[in-house]
Parts: C-alpha cells; sequence; structure tokens
C-alpha cells in the first residue's frame, strides 16, 4: 500500500467514525435546544403572570387607598364640625414638592424584586413557623 491509499482508507474510517457518531450527539443536541426553549416559554409565561399581578395589585392598592381616603375624609369632617374647628385642605397639608407619586417598574426592576423578594419572604414564614 502506498501512502495516498493509507491516507484514503484512514480518511474512509474516520469519516465513518464520523457519520457513525454525528447523529446521536446531533439528537442530544436538539434535546437539549427543545427543553431549553421550553425553560424559556415558562419563564415567558411567569412573568406574564407576574406583570399581571402587579398591576391587578396596583389596582387594588390604589382603589383601597381611595376608599380609606374616602372615609377618613369622612371622619376628619364630622370631627371637625363637631369642634366647629377649621380644617386644613389636603393642598395646606402636603406641599406640592412632597407629593407622592407611583411609578410602574420596569421589566428589569420587576424581576429584581421577585428574586430579592421570594428568598425574603420564605425566610419570614420560615421564622413565623418556628
Amino acid at each position: 500500500m502506498t501512502k495516498t491509499e493509507e491516507a484514503l482508507e484512514m480518511l474512509e474510517r474516520n469519516g465513518e467514525l464520523i457519520h457513525h457518531d454525528f447523529p446521536p450527539r446531533l439528537e442530544k443536541i436538539n434535546n437539549a435546544q427543545r427543553d431549553f426553549n421550553t425553560r424559556v416559554e415558562a419563564v415567558k409565561g411567569k412573568v406574564t403572570e407576574i406583570k399581571s399581578s402587579q398591576t391587578n395589585l396596583e389596582l387594588t392598592v390604589m382603589k383601597d387607598g381611595k376608599e380609606t381616603r374616602g372615609i377618613l375624609n369622612k371622619f376628619v369632617n364630622y370631627y371637625f364640625s363637631a369642634d366647629k374647628q377649621p380644617l386644613q385642605t389636603e393642598r395646606d397639608v402636603i406641599r406640592v414638592d412632597e407629593r407622592i407619586t407611583l411609578e410602574s417598574l420596569s421589566l428589569r426592576e420587576k424581576i429584581v424584586l421577585g428574586i430579592v423578594g421570594a428568598p425574603v419572604g420564605v425566610d419570614c414564614l420560615a421564622g413565623l413557623s418556628r
């Protein structure tokens, strides 16, 4: 056998080994990709669920705050009308520069809040159950 024939024979053996070994590896890669895509979709679903929950929570807090202010205003009006004392307006009590505004959290802030909040909540629950 010449060197060329040996090289061709070795090349054929290597080609057979590669073709024999390639499909199982490709199948493993495809399975891993499918698993990764499934996990990404699950995370997307959870993020959407968190966004929805946060929106509902914000609306509930705002609604409850409005109801609470209404009840407190009725009580304060009754109390001050009973004493015949002048009532300061809300504008006098809260200066313009002291007003609190609610901002919507960005997706990154929501995720960080969830990551930080979850262990803290679990620790609090664990501490309460002791």
